[in-house]
């Protein structure tokens, strides 16, 4: 009987072919373009010659030059699991072979690639990705496009040439204007066209009753066996769903890279297996995949699948029930939460799909007045909506002035792992002079009390990027840690990064580390670039949403 795991095993293998196959392409990509540009490799390396001997030197050198170029190109398309580029690369191989056998023959060599063709070959599972209808309508349009653009060009100098009766000299200069611009938009055209047709495929888009309809499928996903502390912000709206089994997978995939959070929400049976499900389906598009605020329990899952775990940081849990103000380390907290109160400030606790209108539409202009940004950042962290009906079960806790008027508010998500609710999103008043500090603060203390007395004890925070990191012991610290310590230090100063930890301290919560888990190295500059792109940070990523806050928040 097959282990239950063998999914698993056989995406890694797929991302091994893969990989090697894009590794040897792009080395043989590096070799042709030296080959074009360093004259002792140019005599050694003939390869073009031998295909066209009738080309000569300053022909044949911008030739190879532009097979690197392709090279290059069938090196990514390989990489992604592009089928055309795993059969232009057969294709290839096999007419290097003939070249191989013809001029020497060399049998050696052709052995070798024929060796390599036959393992290719026997690899075509690993390559499943086809282009999209629309990639090749724009080839075919592009094609026919550059072919009459060549015809005319010839037709146009010919005509010109017979009707000025031109000499051999006027024909010579026209020639070497037109031969490097030809070359360069030959190599523009095929770089282009390359880029298309071996390019990840977009991602289906429903219409949006139908993604309304999967979203909340999704969400009796998360009704059932949503334990964890994130879980409930698989319900974004930016987020698509992948079903296998009773288990979902919300991701959203950009510029290639498919982005993952939280962790897969299912039974724990059917963990490894919906996994390389949804890993098999991310590969019939040829993205790569990485996963955001990943928890520990996943890591093995992720890591048998080939992908690389990365310690992000920490996630501040406080537990409600032993929480107290009292002795010198919460001395500014409770000075704080006492400030509010002398000032006539309340807290209140309501069900915001059921809100009073009036109190939502004072909360509604607050949050829009003091949000940075026209949308709610935080892939990983934030709902990005208030006041959706279909959105029960979660906590507003309202902290107003002596008039009545909203001067603070949190939302908050279910979280069954931690019996309590999760951080969803914070505001404070920003339109109005005078405000007393403290009101977040207060807010939080007042949850907390809130969930003691109601019998449920924890109550999700947010994240302090790389703590373990910055506020590890230097003597227990790894040669790694003790390298990146200072530079971390240091440009926290700029991002407020120590802040996030200094900020849930006061709370004394406990600290559950989370993971960023990432595809091959090939992808993880554009993986980091997505990624930060979709926190909506830009100096550091996953932490966007709360930085904007912790100025309110103390």
């Amino acid at each position: 009987m097959r282990d239950r795991t063998s999914p698993i095993e056989e995406q890694r293998r797929r991302g091994r072919v893969r990989e090697i196959a894009s590794r040897a392409a792009l080395i043989l990509a590096v070799l042709s373009l030296l080959s074009a540009t360093v004259h002792p490799l140019w005599q050694r390396m003939g390869l073009v010659r031998d295909l066209a001997p009738e080309l000569v030197v300053h022909t044949a050198r911008p030739t190879l030059a532009l097979v690197s170029v392709v090279l290059l190109l069938t090196a990514r398309g390989l990489r992604r699991g592009n089928r055309l580029a795993w059969l232009g690369t057969l294709a290839a191989l096999t007419l290097s072979v003939v070249v191989h056998l013809v001029k020497g023959p060399d049998v050696l060599p052709a052995l070798v690639i024929a060796v390599g063709i036959v393992w290719l070959a026997a690899q075509s599972s690993a390559f499943p990705v086809l282009p999209t209808r629309r990639a090749v309508r724009w080839a075919i349009v592009s094609t026919v496009a550059a072919v009459v653009f060549v015809v005319v060009l010839v037709v146009g100098v010919a005509t010109w040439a017979l009707a000025t009766d031109a000499s051999d000299a006027q024909i010579e200069r026209l020639g070497r204007i037109l031969v490097p611009l030809t070359y360069a938009l030959v190599v523009v055209f095929v770089a282009a066209l390359l880029w298309s047709l071996l390019s990840p495929r977009r991602p289906r888009r429903l219409s949006p009753q139908d993604h309304l309809d999967e979203r909340e499928r999704a969400r009796r996903v998360v009704q059932e066996h949503g334990t964890g502390t994130l879980d409930y912000f698989a319900l974004r709206d930016d987020k698509d769903w992948f079903f296998t089994g009773s288990s979902v997978v919300a991701h959203s995939a950009r510029g290639g890279v498919c982005l993952v959070s939280p962790d897969p929400i299912g039974p724990p049976e059917e963990r490894a297996l919906a996994w390389a499900e949804f890993l098999d389906f991310a590969d019939d598009f040829g993205w790569s995949v990485t996963v955001i605020g990943a928890a520990a329990d996943w890591l093995p899952i992720y890591e048998s699948s080939g992908l690389r775990t990365v310690y992000l940081g920490d996630e501040a849990i406080v537990d409600c029930p032993t929480f107290s103000l009292e002795g010198r380390s919460h001395k500014s907290l409770r000075q704080a939460v006492n400030r509010i109160e002398r000032a006539g400030y309340t807290t209140t606790f309501h069900d915001p799909s059921v809100l009073d209108p009036a109190l939502r539409a004072q909360i509604e202009q607050m949050s829009e007045e003091s949000r940075h940004g026209e949308t709610e950042r935080g892939f990983s962290m934030t709902l990005s909506r208030l006041f959706q009906p279909e959105d029960t079960g979660l906590l507003l806790s309202v902290t107003r002035d002596p008039a009545g008027r909203v001067d603070a508010f949190c939302q908050w998500v279910p979280a069954t792992a931690i019996g309590g609710w999760s951080l969803d999103v914070m505001r404070r008043r920003t339109d109005v002079e005078g405000l007393p500090n403290g009101l977040i603060d207060a807010n939080i203390v007042a949850t907390i009390g809130y969930l003691a007395g109601s019998g449920l004890r924890g109550l999700g925070l947010n994240f302090a990027m790389m703590r373990e990191v910055l506020e590890g012991d230097p003597q227990e610290s790894s040669r790694v840690e003790s390298l990146t310590r200072p530079i971390l230090q240091r440009l926290s100063q700029g991002t407020q990064m120590g802040t996030l930890s200094t900020f849930n301290e006061k709370f004394d919560p406990g600290w559950v580390p989370r993971y960023v888990v990432l595809d091959s190295v090939e992808f993880v500059a554009t993986q980091a670039l997505v990624l930060a792109g979709a926190e909506g940070v830009t100096e550091i990523p996953v932490i966007g949403r709360f930085l904007g806050n912790i100025g309110a928040a103390s």
